[in-house]
């Protein structure tokens, strides 16, 4: 069953359109450095900001601080995570410029194509 409905074709979209739905690993083979940058600026940009904010109006005791932080981390880690494989999936979609992603696509394509294609029997798989 299809996770995605009703996506617009590639007469539809500003650029061009790779896939509709991409798996987890290569939407993360297709990061850009931004996307590690969008990561890393959430998941340590909003802790800082909220840490620095308390020290500036302390609202809670100081030794809850740490446990409170302990949370926050992992949890805007999380949130930059889903933003960075949103504009990826953008990316795939045609929404956002792609020709990086485009290119390595049809060289991916280009690739499978040339290889021998080796049927795998139900024994040897794992």
């Amino acid at each position: 069953m299809k996770w995605v409905s009703n996506l617009p074709d590639d007469e539809h979209v500003p650029y061009k359109f790779l896939a509709a739905e991409p798996d987890i690993k290569t939407m993360v083979r297709y990061f850009r450095p931004s996307d590690y940058l969008t990561i890393a600026g959430v998941g340590v940009g909003f802790p800082a900001a909220l840490a620095i904010w308390e020290r500036i109006s302390p609202t809670l005791h100081p030794r809850k601080l740490p446990r409170i932080m302990a949370v926050q981390v992992p949890f805007y880690f999380t949130g930059g995570l889903i933003l960075a494989f949103q504009s990826t999936l953008f990316r795939f979609w045609g929404w956002k410029e792609n020709k990086r992603e485009a290119k390595m696509w049809m060289d991916e394509a280009t690739e499978r194509e040339s290889q021998p294609v080796r049927v795998r029997t139900w024994s040897e798989t794992e």
